[in-house]
C-alpha cells in the first residue's frame, strides 16, 4: 500500500500550478503541507510568476487559505459541494477521499504577500 498521494495545486486566477506527492505515513498536518507547497511554489517553473524575475524579493509569499476543488465527475451535484476549506479538522478526510479518486480534485491555493 501506497503510503503517499500525487497532489495537484494551484494559484488561482493565474495557470501557475505544481503536483507534490505528500507522505501520508505519518500523520500530515496543515503546517506540513504549507511548509511543502510554499517551498514547491518559491523553486518550480510551474509556478513562475509572468514577469516574476521583476518583482522585489524583500517580500515573500506565503499561503492564506487552501481549498479542495472537487471534480464533477461521478458525484451527484445535488449535494456534493463545489469546494471545502481545508482546516487541520477535516484534514486527514480530504486526504482519504483524496486517495479513492487520485488525481481527479484540485488544491487551490490562495496566496498572499507576508505583512
Amino acid at each position: 500500500m501506497s503510503s503517499s498521494i500525487p497532489l495537484l495545486f494551484t494559484i488561482p486566477p493565474s495557470n501557475r500550478h505544481e503536483i507534490i506527492l505528500l507522505d501520508t505515513s505519518a500523520k500530515p498536518s496543515l503546517k506540513a503541507i504549507n511548509k511543502q507547497i510554499v517551498s514547491t511554489i518559491a523553486t518550480s517553473a510551474n509556478c513562475a510568476e509572468f514577469m516574476g524575475k521583476y518583482k522585489s524579493k524583500d517580500a515573500g509569499e506565503s499561503i492564506q487559505e487552501i481549498k479542495i476543488h472537487w471534480s464533477e465527475y461521478g458525484r451527484d451535484l445535488k449535494v456534493w459541494p463545489e469546494y471545502t476549506i481545508v482546516t487541520e479538522e477535516n484534514l486527514v478526510a480530504i486526504l482519504e477521499l483524496l486517495k479513492l479518486g487520485v488525481g481527479k480534485d484540485v488544491l487551490e491555493i490562495k496566496v498572499g504577500k507576508d505583512e
